[in-house]
Order: structure tokens, then sequence, then C-alpha cells
């Protein structure tokens, strides 16, 4: 029943019992036992994505919830010598309290007139959202969810809630996916694969994209491959599960010529560091992309 109230409201839940924590890490391990997992990539994210334990505030959680929130692709304004230059955003970078906000006090509306204690829970989301149904994956490992295909963010809680259905199920993949190559030929870094399904993380654009500005992109990322601030979109546009939702944007932020000078110089401090990095927050960015990130994408006049 909560979860159908939560659906009339837009977002859009799933809910496994606490028992599978252990299961969930042990899955992420296991691939880096494997030699699937890039050795770096493994170490940034190894605690606490890759080894959650119960909350120390909800040692009792019963339930893990997890909601998808629906969020259309951003696009940003930068004007550099005389011309406006629109970058994007992918959907799941900004709003992160915002959707944590939202999909806390709808589950709280949803289960009235009983009360629930919700945790945050900070977990690999996406491995969580296909695990309970909610989702499914994508060759290019992005959870895809019903009508809004990828274009959502996930968040999750921890519950004393005691759910009578534990939806914990085996992974499954888009239908579509055993035969359809759009975004192995979309990919502009080889990430994606025909001969595994799970990506290489160490060649995939967001991976690189998001990293901050002092490492350089590789020398074998070519300039033709950016297309986001941070990020990539490749994947999902060439997507035919996300055909009738790609074009869902919206515009937010515009940043003059002397803040684009600004961004540029790399050197931030002080107050007009702080109003920047405001600033860049409601697009779902922060300083510790720039320059690098912008510098790319303004020196292959990207439209």
């Amino acid at each position: 029943m909560f979860i159908r109230r939560l659906e009339q409201n837009d977002c859009y839940a799933s809910v496994v019992s606490a028992k599978h924590l252990e299961e969930l890490g042990e899955e992420i391990r296991s691939l880096h036992s494997e030699g699937l997992l890039d050795e770096d990539f493994y170490r940034e994210f190894a605690d606490p994505y890759f080894t959650p334990t119960l909350p120390k505030s909800l040692p009792n959680a019963k339930s893990i919830i997890v909601i998808a929130v629906p969020k259309p692709i951003f696009r940003t304004t930068f004007h550099w010598k005389n011309r406006k230059v629109q970058v994007f955003v992918p959907p799941n970078y900004p709003d992160g309290h915002k959707v944590i906000w939202r999909a806390r006090n709808e589950l709280k509306r949803a289960f009235m007139p009983r009360q629930y204690r919700l945790v945050r829970a900070v977990l690999p989301v996406k491995l969580l959202a296909v695990r309970s149904g909610l989702a499914k994956y994508g060759r290019n490992n992005i959870a895809y969810i019903p009508k809004y295909g990828s274009f959502h963010r996930l968040t999750a809680f921890y519950s004393d809630y005691q759910s009578p259905i534990d939806n914990w199920q085996d992974k499954e993949a888009l239908p579509l996916c055993a035969k359809c190559r759009a975004c192995i030929n979309a990919c502009p870094t080889s990430a994606i694969q025909k001969d595994r399904f799970l990506i290489r993380v160490e060649r995939c654009l967001t991976y690189l994209n998001e990293k901050e500005a002092k490492h350089e992109f590789p020398k074998w990322v070519d300039a033709s491959a950016h297309n986001s601030i941070v990020g990539c979109m490749r994947c999902q546009r060439a997507c035919p599960y996300d055909k009738d939702i790609i074009d869902w944007c919206e515009d937010r932020g515009e940043f003059g010529e002397e803040e684009t000078a600004y961004l540029l110089r790399g050197r931030f401090g002080g107050d007009k560091a702080a109003e920047m990095q405001k600033k860049l927050k409601r697009v779902g960015l922060d300083l510790s992309l720039f320059p690098r990130n912008l510098r790319v994408l303004l020196g292959k006049g990207c439209q």
C-alpha cells in the first residue's frame, strides 16, 4: 500500500529485508576478487559502499527501502568569447539533498498514520534497485525504471518497518540488451564491450569526468568524446529505452564571461569561491571539476 501511495506522487520504490545487506556487499566484493573491477575504482569506493553495515542509529533495522525519483537532463550555459556554449549534466547529479528530503517526506506520508524510523542508507543503490525489482540493468550498467528509463535519481533508507514481502531477486537485464548494440556503438571510450556485460569502469568517461581536476584526462580519450560537463550522456541518448523521454531537459544556471574566465583560471578561494560553489551546486557541480572539464568542452565548441 505504501508503495502505491508513493507512485501516486511520482516516486517509485521497492523494499527488501535488511538481512540481505551482507549479500549486497559480497556481490560487489566478488567482482573485485574475480578481477572484474578496476583496482583504483575499488579502492576509491570500497568503504562504505562495498562493505555495508547497519547504522548505529538503527541497529535493529528490518528493511531497506530503495526509491527512484524521476529527474530530467539539466542544461546550463557558459558565455565565452562572445558565444553561448550550452553544456549538459545527466539526471543523477543535481538535487541530491532535495531528492533525499523528498523521498523521506513522501515515505513518511505514505506510511501514515503509522510512523517508522528512516535512516539514509549509503549503499550501491543501482545494484540494490535491480536486486529489489525496482529497476533492470541496461548493457551500459545503468539502472532503468518503467516509464522514465534512466532519467531518475536513486536513494535508499534503512527502516524499522517489517515488510510482509521481501522483493529480493536475481538481477535482470533489459530484454532488448541481448541483441541491441546501440550503447556499445555510441560509447566514445569503448567502456561498453560485447564480450562482457559489466562495463570497463576504468575506461568510462563518467568515471574519468568525476575525478578531481588535478588528474588530466588520459591521452587516449579523444576530444570528440566529451559531451557533458560531468558524467556522459552518449549511451543514454542512444538507448531505445530512453527514446520517449530523451528530450526531457531543464535549463538551470547561466555563467557570464567573467564567471567562466574565473572557472577556467582554476585558482579558487575566499568569498568568490564560496559564491561560485553555491551557484554550481544548483547544477550538480562543484569546483573540484574545474577548470579541466569546462576547458575540454569550450575547446571543442560544444553546443
